[in-house]
């Protein structure tokens, strides 16, 4: 009976964003070394006696060019479509932030990238802006996430765009496009440029599924650039080896979680399975506040508008909270956050009481997901609780 009135308060709460929008240091890609070093192993499973799992961060090294293969490989891409696209491209324009983070913390001199098209490059988060000063990198304009811009791939046109989940949703103005729209503003690009490749690489940002979809891009960049295959792969080995450690724990302790995210002082979107961050549940392991089996088939895209009552009656044991305010300056523990730890309803739920409320980095989990350093960075903000659980056993 609990259940079924649980589940009526929550799908009667009203979407409430509308558009997409701690205590450890973020992650910043590493700088390339002068000297290439081999490929470690990949990192083991932690040990059925629970030993320690210590993140590892391999520094690639700068990659000698010789005579790089131009073979076309045929890939399938994130929607689904097969594409026919020529290994190798040194000019590439990307139009999502995750794989921007991927090629950021590989390195573009490793990829072999010369010219890169991004959109709005001094508008890029502050955990991308270091792309703008890559010596010998040249950076274009290529327009937003939303708008593809014609004048600039006209001057330069690149042998490989990589679209995001946003691409060709907006014309030059900024207003929104119909699926129609949307389709022949695509269509009509893709003919303008027929000798470009064109392939989405992105996440399921309505029910996340961030591994298998991280997992499934690095494999199509593995065959675009075939050399640094190995290094892409370690990389996921490193992550899933993490969120596993986390997922362990995380189920070990049978707590309660939930993902908050603070739009203003009093209120929250407050995300549950089937959902955006359903990684917290879903790759980190935590149990949700309601089972996914009471929300059916419904999926929060945006979260719940939500007060500190609402998280009482839900009285998790664990509370991760994203302060959007802060997304700009990529603040975790903000005043904000602050707020919440002195709110007499919030000081009153398991989570408080057991001092399990962390904050966690904006930009990582919002809107560079996807991500090698993002996930990294996520990685980390989890194993904050893992240190505290260890700590109170």
């Amino acid at each position: 009976m609990k259940k079924i009135i649980l589940l009526m308060v929550v799908l009667t709460l009203t979407v409430a964003l509308t558009a997409c929008a701690g205590g450890t240091a973020p992650v910043t890609p590493a700088v390339p070394a002068p000297t290439p070093e081999p490929i470690p192993e990949p990192v083991p499973e932690p040990a059925e006696d629970d030993a320690d799992y210590e993140e590892t961060t391999y520094d690639y090294g700068a990659y000698e060019y010789e005579e790089r293969p131009r073979e076309l490989v045929t890939i399938t891409d994130f929607d689904g479509n097969v594409a026919e696209v020529r290994q190798n491209p040194s000019i590439v324009a990307v139009y999502d932030q995750g794989i921007l983070d991927i090629m950021y913390t590989i390195g573009f001199d490793r990829f072999g990238i010369e010219t890169l098209i991004v959109p709005n490059p001094n508008g890029l988060p502050s955990v991308l802006q270091g792309i703008n000063d890559i010596p010998d990198l040249r950076v274009l304009d290529g327009g937003t996430l939303f708008y593809v811009n014609w004048d600039v791939l006209d001057l330069v046109p690149p042998e490989l765009i990589i679209l995001g989940a946003r691409s060709f949703g907006m014309n030059a103005a900024g207003d929104r496009l119909d699926p129609d729209d949307v389709a022949e503003f695509r269509a009509t690009t893709e003919e303008r440029y027929a000798e470009t490749s064109f392939v989405r690489l992105t996440i399921n940002a309505r029910d996340s599924d961030l591994l298998n979809d991280m997992t499934a891009n690095a494999e199509v960049m593995a065959q675009i650039w075939p050399h640094i295959a190995d290094d892409l792969m370690y990389e996921i080995d490193s992550i899933r080896e993490g969120m596993k450690y986390v997922a362990a724990v995380a189920e070990e302790s049978g707590f309660r979680a939930v993902f908050l995210m603070m739009t203003t002082p009093d209120n929250f979107s407050l995300f549950l399975a089937n959902s955006r961050m359903d990684m917290v549940y879903e790759e980190f392991g935590f149990t949700p506040v309601i089972p996914p089996e009471d929300l059916g088939d419904f999926t929060d895209q945006h979260g719940f508008e939500a007060r500190a009552e609402f998280v009482l009656a839900l009285d998790p044991d664990v509370i991760f909270l994203l302060d959007r305010n802060q997304m700009n300056d990529n603040i975790p523990e903000s005043a904000g956050f602050t707020a919440l730890l002195s709110d007499p309803i919030i000081q009153r739920t398991s989570a408080y009481l057991g001092g399990h409320i962390y904050a966690l980095y904006p930009q990582e989990w919002y809107t560079v997901v996807g991500g090698f350093a993002s996930a990294r960075q996520m990685v980390a903000d989890m194993m904050r609780f893992v240190e505290s659980f260890r700590n109170a056993e």
